[in-house]
């Protein structure tokens, strides 16, 4: 175990509380990695694994079982915004520009914990608590004087309760009101403002401790107060609330009927849920730093409707995209169908749309549904999954495999694309350069084809029935769908309700929920989980959020197996 240190550089009151909150551990990272990259090239030697397993289209078998898992995951960044949010209104600060507490954290990681990760935790509990106590949001940590009897414990205990997820024992009590007894004495302001660094600097809130010891077979069954922490990262990325912190106390989180029960509540509350919701479809749809999504620069000599301007907007707009089929009552076919997009000045025109009748703001309308069925038609991904001055039909189908669970490895270097002059077509050029053998065996039955359906679509995004080289667009291609599912698409709509309903494609969608749910990779035992999920995506009537719900039922959501 290596001790957590503070650094010099903090101030008396903020050395002293670690001294008290003091202990040595070893920390252990979740896991956030998303499906694999697109390896940014064309995709010569590029190698293909599809899966098509029993009912859903996955490749591995399923073994039941609980994986086993770290007893101390750590909270992810987001979920350090949302749990200093809820717990003290604190979701800036200034030394961050103005951005979230954990802009001045170091970025998600998995394994021990970094000495320079540790110094940046310090640095920002030190500057949250200097912030609250001198600012609006001082209530929300003490109620009472500092100076008077009995207040400081009093918020030790309820304060605690919140932000460790559980009652403190009365040594933790105690140890926290050694802080009022140091001599020199500060004020009772500065000894309040020190408890609450020491709060925030603890493993107990940095940390999500599952040390509960009760057996269940062959696995621990998690105390009321672990599984009310589960629930509340779940499904808001924060601590739990008011409510769930009582049927924590009452012991009423010991059935899947009880986690049922404050799982759909908590759905419920939108501007809770939607964050996470939008944060797993991120994860889905690889928006990502360092992907495509909002990297690629057009031509705008080429493209005159296209700007900059635009890109911020595109972004924002898949967000909400993906917030209103979740919280409209949507399913896992309405996001390749849905005919809903957010629009403003600036990204209108792509839609052939009226610039003139928007404004800054995202405006939601309602497109030709034939036309825009669906995220994989917003000009936010086809302007992505482009280039410079033409569509890539390679990068917008290879994303498109992935989503159909088809692995990708990222290609070696390869031949730049034929030059224009030889060619009428965007689709020529690439059906020339993946026509070698070396090239073909990948792209020819996976890549190219479902890329080639959205050639409808220029390179930002604006439907197109002439190529920029002159020829006639020709979208129909033989997709396939799985190892021994082939059709022949002539329309993005086509492409959208094949996608909408293929095995292949909501067994990768239920992969991904289940591996960002739980923070690891997927692995033979959560298979099982993955498997019922994919088969209640085919249920009419079954939701996204009906889903999420259905996360919670889960033995792994409820029970650990100690890692080795």
């Amino acid at each position: 175990m290596r001790p957590l240190k503070a650094v010099p550089s903090l101030g008396f009151f903020a050395v002293l509380s670690l001294i008290v909150a003091g202990c040595e551990i070893t920390i252990v990272g979740d896991d956030t990695g998303g499906s694999g990259g697109d390896g940014g090239g064309v995709g010569h030697g590029t190698t293909v694994s599809v899966g098509e397993g029993p009912g859903s289209g996955g490749g591995d078998p399923c073994f039941p079982g609980v994986p086993a898992t770290s007893q101390i995951p750590r909270l992810l960044n987001r979920e350090y915004d949302a749990a200093v949010r809820d717990l003290l209104g604190v979701t800036a600060l200034a030394s961050a520009g103005d951005g979230p507490p954990s802009t001045l954290l170091a970025p998600d990681f998995e394994g021990d914990m970094t000495g320079v990760a540790w110094n940046a935790y310090l640095a920002v509990a030190e500057q949250i608590a200097a912030e609250v106590i001198a600012g609006p949001n001082r209530s929300r940590f003490v109620r009472c004087d500092p100076a008077a009897s009995g207040c400081l414990e009093e918020t030790i205990i309820d304060f605690g309760r919140k932000a460790f997820r559980r009652p403190l024992l009365e040594e933790e009590v105690q140890s926290f009101l050694r802080l009022t007894a140091v001599e020199p004495q500060g004020t009772p302001d500065e000894i309040a403002e020190a408890i609450l660094f020491t709060f925030l600097a603890s493993p107990s809130f940095i940390l999500r401790p599952e040390l509960a010891e009760e057996p269940e077979g062959s696995a621990v069954k998690l105390s009321s107060y672990e599984v009310a922490a589960r629930l509340s990262f779940l499904l808001w990325d924060s601590v739990p609330d008011d409510i769930l912190n009582a049927a924590a106390d009452a012991g009423q989180l010991a059935t899947r009927e009880q986690i049922l029960a404050q799982a759909q509540r908590m759905i419920r509350i939108r501007e809770k849920t939607a964050p996470v919701v939008v944060a797993f479809h991120r994860d889905y749809a690889e928006i990502r730093q360092s992907s495509h999504w909002g990297a690629r620069g057009h031509d705008t000599t080429l493209y005159p409707d296209y700007s900059p301007d635009a890109v911020a907007p595109m972004m924002a707009e898949m967000d909400a995209l993906f917030e209103e089929v979740a919280f409209e009552g949507g399913s896992f076919e309405d996001l390749f169908l849905s005919n809903v997009a957010f629009v403003n000045e600036d990204t209108a025109a792509l839609y052939g749309l009226d610039p003139a009748n928007f404004g800054a703001e995202l405006t939601r309308v309602e497109l030709d549904p034939a036309e825009r069925p669906g995220f994989l038609t917003r000009v936010g991904f086809l302007s992505s999954y482009s280039s410079y001055a033409a569509t890539s039909p390679i990068l917008r189908g290879a994303f498109i495999s992935r989503l159909l669970g088809i692995s990708l490895v990222p290609p070696p270097a390869v031949e730049p694309l034929p030059p224009p002059s030889e060619y009428t077509t965007q689709r020529q050029r690439v059906e020339a350069l993946t026509s070698p053998a070396a090239c073909a065996g990948c792209h020819v039955p996976y890549i190219n084809p479902p890329g080639f359906v959205l050639e409808r679509y220029d390179a930002v995004g604006k439907v197109q029935t002439t190529d920029p080289l002159g020829g006639p667009i020709d979208g129909t291609a033989d997709v396939r769908f799985g190892m021994d599912i082939t059709e022949t698409i002539e329309t993005p709509l086509e492409l959208m309700n094949e996608l909408a309903v293929a095995r292949a494609a909501k067994h990768h969608y239920a992969e991904r929920w289940v591996t960002f749910a739980t923070g690891r990779q997927p692995n033979t035992n959560d298979v099982c989980d993955v498997d019922e999920l994919d088969a209640k995506l085919s249920v009419d009537g079954y939701t996204i959020l009906d889903l999420l719900a259905d996360l919670t039922q889960t033995d792994s959501f409820r029970l650990r197996v100690r890692g080795n």
